[in-house]
C-alpha cells in the first residue's frame, strides 16, 4: 500500500515509454496467477482431506448432506434478502424489475475471496463445495434462465445499430479490396473468392444504409434515445482516454471526467447530464476576493487550472463524439436530438473558459504550453521509434535519442510551467489612466484604489445613481445597458484599460447607464474625491481625464461606429487626433467635416428648420451625414449651433476620422 501511494504521488513520471502500460499488464497477470493459486491450493487441501481417509463416505457422510443443505440455505437466504429489499431496489439506484431481481438471486457465484477466507478458518470442505456448486450449477444454468426470461435478446435499437454496422463493414471491405485487390507484383484478385472466406459478410442483403433510415426506424422512443445517448457517452469516455495518453489532461482530471460519464450513463433514460457531475469542479473559488497574492497560486490558480482542463476536455470530447455519431448515423432524427443535447451541455463550459480568458489569460496560455510541449515530445518519440523500425537508426542510436527525449518529457511532468500572476501594484500601474499620469498625481491615486473581483452578471453601478467613483477595468469584460436605448442599438463592451464612470465624476452627474459584468472582472475602484482632486491639481491632467471620458462616451453614444474598435485603438485615436475646446455662451459652434464632436458640458441650441436644445453628454456630427440610426442616443447631425447664453460648453473633437455608414 505504501509503495502504491508513493508511486501515485511521486514516481509516476519515472517510468519511460510504455512502462506504465507494462506495469498494468504485469499486475493484471499477478492477480490472475494469485487467483489460480488459491483455487489450486484449495483443491489440494480438500483432496488431501478426502484422500487421507480410507472410508471417507462412511465417516463423513453427514458432511456431504450438510454441504447440499448449506447450498440450498445459501440460495434461499439470497432469495429472502433480495425479496425483502426488492421494493427499495425497484425505485432507488439503478432500478430493478422482477426479471433482473431473479437473475440477481440466481447469479450469486462464489470464488477466490471465499476460498482464501476458508483456508484461514479451516472450513475448506464446505466453502470449496459451495464454490464448486455455484460455479457448476448456477453458472451453467444462468444462460438458460436468461433465455427463459427473454433477457438475451437485443432491443430494436441495438438490432438497428448492428445492421448499420454490418452495412458499414461491407462498405469498408469493398474499399479495402479496391485498395489491395490489384498490384504490380501479384496481379488482380477476385472479389467472390475473397468474400467466400469472409463468413461475417454473408446474408447482408437486408441491411440498410444508416443515412437513409425510414421515419419508423427513427421514432423517438425513450429506449432508442437511451441507447444513442449511451453510445455517445461511450465515445466521450474513449476521447477522454486518448486525451490522457496524449497528455492533454492529468490523471486526477481524468478520474473526475470518467466518474461523470459513469453517472450520466446510469441516468441515460433522460437528457444528457454528464456536465452536472462536473459543475462542482468548475467555478471561480469563493474565497478569491480576500485571498492574499502569495496564496493565489496555491488555491485560486490550482483550482482554475483543474477547471480549465475539465472544460476544455469536455468540449473537445463531446465535439469528437458528436462528429463520430453523425458520421455513422447521418441525419438521423434520434442522433440529431442527442447531438443537440450535447451541444447545449457545452454552453456553461464555453462561458467559463471565456471568463478565464478575460480575467486570467495567463492560466490558459500556460495550460496550452503544457499540452503542446507534451504533444511535441510524444511526436519526437514516435518519430525516433519509426526510424528504428525501418532500419534507418541502429538500436544504440535509437535508444540514445529516445532516452534524451524521455528525459525532457519527465522534466516536463515533474516541473511543468507555472502560472505567473502579476502583482497588484503592477496591474494598477499598467492601467492606461494611471500609467499616463505624472508620478506626483499617480501615487496618491494608486494608494487609494480598492481591488475587487466581480462575478459574471454583477452590476458595477446603476443608471441614475450618484457617481461615487471610477472603475478601472484590469481584466474581464463589462457591457452597458440603458433604459432609453432603442431596440436596434448595439451592446458595446469594455475590456482591459477601460475607465468606467469617469465622465459622470468629472461632470458631477449621476451615472448615465448601467454597467454589468459579462465575465469575471478584476477591477479597481477609485473614489470620486480622489479623481476630482487629481484633476484640479493640473490643467493638463484635467484635459487628459476629459479625453479619457470621451473614449467611454464614444462607445456608449456611437456604438454603430466605435463598437468594433478595441480600447487600445480608440485610445490612440483620441490621444493623437482629438482636441478639447471650451466655448462661451452665444458662440456659434460648427462641426468640421471628417470629425465627430462630443458635448461634455453645457448645452447648445440648433439653428435651422427645427430648433432643438441639446444637453450633455451628446455626440455632434457634421451636416449632411446619412445617419440611419437616428438620434435616439444623443446623436445629432447639425450645421450651426449656438451655445446657450446661460452656459459655457466644453466639447472634444475627433479629427480626420472617416466614417463610411452602411
Amino acid at each position: 500500500m505504501t509503495l502504491g501511494m508513493f508511486y501515485s504521488a511521486a514516481a509516476r513520471a519515472a517510468f519511460k515509454g510504455d512502462g506504465q502500460q507494462s506495469l498494468h499488464h504485469f499486475w493484471e497477470m499477478v492477480a490472475y496467477i494469485a487467483n489460480t493459486l488459491i483455487f489450486i491450493l484449495s483443491g489440494v487441501v480438500i483432496a488431501e482431506g478426502v484422500l487421507s481417509s480410507e472410508n471417507i463416505f462412511h465417516n463423513h457422510g453427514n458432511s456431504w448432506g450438510y454441504l447440499f443443505l448449506l447450498y440450498i440455505y445459501v440460495q434461499v437466504s439470497r432469495l429472502v434478502v433480495v425479496g425483502v429489499l426488492y421494493p427499495f431496489l425497484q425505485y432507488f439506484g439503478y432500478g430493478l424489475d422482477w426479471k433482473e431481481a431473479t437473475i440477481l438471486v440466481w447469479s450469486g457465484l462464489r470464488g477466490a475471496v471465499a476460498l482464501s477466507l476458508s483456508l484461514s478458518v479451516k472450513f475448506v470442505f464446505f466453502t470449496g463445495g459451495i464454490v464448486f456448486l455455484t460455479l457448476i450449477v448456477n453458472g451453467s444454468a444462468t444462460q438458460f434462465i436468461l433465455c427463459l426470461l427473454d433477457m438475451d435478446k437485443l432491443s430494436a435499437a441495438k438490432r438497428r445499430i448492428l445492421e448499420y454496422t454490418k452495412y458499414e463493414m461491407l462498405n469498408k471491405a469493398l474499399a479495402a479490396f479496391g485498395d489491395l485487390g490489384d498490384d504490380e507484383e501479384l496481379g488482380p484478385a477476385d472479389w467472390p473468392n475473397v468474400k467466400r472466406y469472409i463468413a461475417s459478410l454473408d446474408n447482408l442483403e437486408g441491411c440498410v444504409d444508416p443515412k437513409n433510415a425510414t421515419e419508423s426506424e427513427n421514432n423517438l422512443d425513450p429506449t432508442n434515445l437511451e441507447d444513442i445517448r449511451v453510445r455517445l457517452l461511450n465515445g466521450v469516455q474513449s476521447a477522454y482516454w486518448r486525451m490522457l495518453d496524449e497528455g492533454r489532461i492529468t490523471q486526477i482530471t481524468a478520474n473526475i471526467l470518467m466518474q461523470s460519464i459513469d453517472e450520466a450513463i446510469d441516468l441515460a433514460i433522460g437528457p444528457l447530464c454528464d456536465w452536472k457531475g462536473l459543475k462542482a469542479n468548475v467555478h471561480f473559488p469563493s474565497y478569491y476576493r480576500s485571498c492574499p497574492r502569495k496564496l493565489i497560486t496555491y488555491f485560486i490558480i490550482g483550482r482554475l487550472e483543474s477547471a480549465c482542463y475539465i472544460c476544455a476536455a469536455f468540449l473537445r470530447a463531446h465535439r469528437i463524439a458528436r462528429w463520430q455519431l453523425h458520421d455513422f448515423l447521418g441525419d438521423n432524427e434520434l442522433a440529431s436530438k442527442v447531438i443537440n443535447e450535447s451541444e447545449a451541455e457545452g454552453k456553461e463550459a464555453r462561458e467559463f473558459l471565456e471568463d478565464v480568458r478575460g480575467t486570467f489569460p495567463e492560466v490558459l496560455r500556460v495550460l496550452k504550453t503544457r499540452q503542446v510541449t507534451h504533444s511535441v515530445l510524444r511526436h519526437l518519440i514516435n518519430y525516433v521509434q519509426s526510424l528504428g523500425m525501418v532500419g534507418l537508426l541502429e538500436e544504440k542510436e535509437m535508444l540514445h535519442l529516445h532516452d534524451a527525449v524521455q528525459a525532457d518529457l519527465k522534466r516536463l511532468l515533474r516541473d511543468p510551467p507555472l502560472v505567473n500572476i502579476p502583482k497588484i501594484t503592477d496591474l494598477i500601474s499598467n492601467h492606461p489612466l494611471l500609467g499616463a499620469l505624472p508620478p506626483t498625481v499617480c501615487e496618491p491615486l494608486v494608494g487609494s484604489t480598492k481591488r475587487t473581483m466581480k462575478p459574471r452578471g454583477s452590476r458595477l453601478y446603476k443608471q441614475g445613481s450618484k457617481s461615487t467613483g471610477v472603475w478601472l477595468i484590469s481584466n474581464g469584460v463589462v457591457k452597458w445597458s440603458n433604459n432609453t436605448r432603442n431596440r436596434h442599438s448595439l451592446h458595446p463592451t469594455f475590456t482591459h484599460g477601460s475607465t468606467l464612470g469617469i465622465y459622470e465624476v468629472l461632470a458631477r452627474k449621476p451615472y448615465i447607464c448601467d454597467m454589468i459584468t459579462d465575465s469575471v472582472v478584476l477591477c479597481f475602484f477609485v473614489k470620486s474625491e480622489k479623481i476630482l482632486s487629481a484633476a484640479e491639481s493640473d490643467a493638463n491632467v484635467e484635459d487628459f481625464m476629459w479625453k479619457e471620458s470621451a473614449i467611454i462616451l464614444a462607445k456608449i453614444l456611437l456604438p454603430q461606429v466605435f463598437e468594433e474598435m478595441s480600447m487600445q485603438d480608440l485610445r490612440t485615436l483620441v490621444s493623437e487626433r482629438s482636441m478639447i475646446y471650451t466655448h462661451l455662451g452665444g458662440e456659434i459652434l460648427e462641426i468640421p467635416n471628417n470629425s465627430i464632436g462630443f458635448l461634455l458640458e453645457g448645452r447648445v441650441r440648433t439653428h435651422g428648420f427645427q430648433e432643438e436644445l441639446i444637453t450633455s453628454p451628446a455626440a455632434l456630427l457634421p451636416p449632411r451625414r446619412n445617419q440611419s440610426f437616428g438620434n435616439a442616443n444623443g446623436i445629432h447631425s447639425i450645421q450651426n449651433e449656438e451655445i446657450d447664453g446661460s452656459y459655457n460648453a466644453a466639447a472634444a473633437y475627433i479629427h480626420s476620422y472617416h466614417i463610411h455608414p452602411s
